[in-house]
């Protein structure tokens, strides 16, 4: 008869299996790292790049790249591979959805801190300008444990179910996929409806034009925003900046005009510009005026969001230098959006509104 395993000893292979269960799990994440927190791809894999909050501090920290593309999710759709061929250089991506001033300058100085920075190409967005300068990963619910370098609290990643069960399995079909684009990271644009009906859909139209707000508004923001763009290009001589201002759609402007914001905004960009321009390490673009592009509603999703084809269209126009400003046409690059943004209702949304076509919110 055989004789029975004393509870002690029992107990002893319990914790050592679930031990060892542990040290497999956690070694499987760390080999494999979805997030990239540890090291870059090995084994030939793929960078699956598709979750920005998971994912661009640990390339950032880990990747091999002399450039870094920042923004909001307008440039997530920008192709590496074209900017990386325009400009000869290597490219990963430090974007945030809404693209706040704070945010994306800590992101630069993690990318400082890993690696020798050629070059930087930052996508203006106005709503950056009047944003609160302050870093908020920790306050949106950002997985703080990837962002901080404590070793501890890396437990929330290493014994992770979801990495294990989800994460590893889609990096590693992903890897093997003839279709999948590393160029492509963190690219949303698959299944998108980018049309005249999709915006206007989305497009929810102030009643009545607001009495015009004075361009003063924001500027306590505006001026601390500056300051933090000012301090990282000064800490940065070596590192070339390339600024842009993308092409909002003519919905966007119509919105700024009936909301009586249109003039702050302007202001706004007036004194980033300004701030901007007399750096030697710095040049500055802005497509807001772009009329062939944003008064075609078919490039747009809503109103801000545009086709990938606007992405790449972006980059070609800055490799040749083309929508540069500088001190001496500043002015006139104001007064042509301005008049622009004027000329929209004649031109293009009176007929839409006369179809018909708008969607209003209630007014009280």
């Amino acid at each position: 008869m055989k004789k029975e395993m004393k509870p002690r000893r029992f107990q002893h292979i319990l914790l050592i299996t679930a031990f060892g269960i542990l040290l497999a799990c956690g070694l499987l994440v760390f080999v494999f790292d979805p997030f990239y927190h540890y090291h870059k791809p090995w084994f030939g894999l793929k960078a699956v790049l598709n979750e920005k909050e998971y994912q661009v501090i640990g390339t950032l920290r880990h990747f091999d790249y002399n450039a870094v593309l920042v923004g909001s999710s307008v440039v997530e759709n920008v192709n590496n591979r074209d900017l990386d061929n325009a400009f000869g250089c290597t490219s990963v991506k430090a974007v945030r959805s809404y693209g706040g001033t704070a945010d994306l300058c800590w992101f630069l100085s993690q990318a400082h801190e890993a690696r020798e920075i050629n070059m930087v190409f930052y996508n203006l967005d106005p709503s950056s300008f009047s944003s609160e300068p302050t870093v908020t990963f920790a306050s949106t619910g950002c997985p703080m444990y990837l962002y901080d370098r404590n070793p501890f609290n890396d437990v929330n990643y290493l014994f992770n179910r979801d990495v294990l069960m989800k994460r590893i399995p889609y990096e590693l079909a992903q890897s093997v996929s003839s279709f999948y684009d590393e160029g492509r990271s963190y690219y949303w644009a698959t299944g998108k409806d980018f049309s005249e009906a999709a915006v206007l859909t989305h497009y929810l139209r102030t009643p009545s034009v607001q009495e015009m707000q004075p361009d003063t508004l924001w500027e306590e923001e505006c001026t601390e925003n500056i300051a933090i763009l000012k301090a990282e290009i000064e800490a940065h001589p070596e590192t070339n900046y390339r600024f842009f201002f993308p092409p909002y759609s003519m919905l966007w402007w119509d919105n700024a005009i009936r909301t009586g914001e249109r003039d702050a905004v302007l202001r706004n960009e007036e004194r980033v510009m300004e701030a901007l321009l007399p750096y030697k390490n710095t040049e500055v673009y802005n497509y807001q005026d772009a009329e062939e592009i944003l008064s075609d509603l078919n490039n747009y999703m809503d109103t801000l969001h545009f086709t990938p084809q606007i992405n790449a269209w972006i980059i070609g126009e800055m490799a040749a230098g083309r929508g540069r400003v500088s001190a001496g046409n500043l002015q006139a690059k104001i007064r042509s959006i301005r008049d622009m943004s004027d000329g929209l209702q004649e031109k293009y949304l009176r007929a839409i509104g006369e179809a018909g076509r708008f969607q209003y919110e209630y007014e009280q």
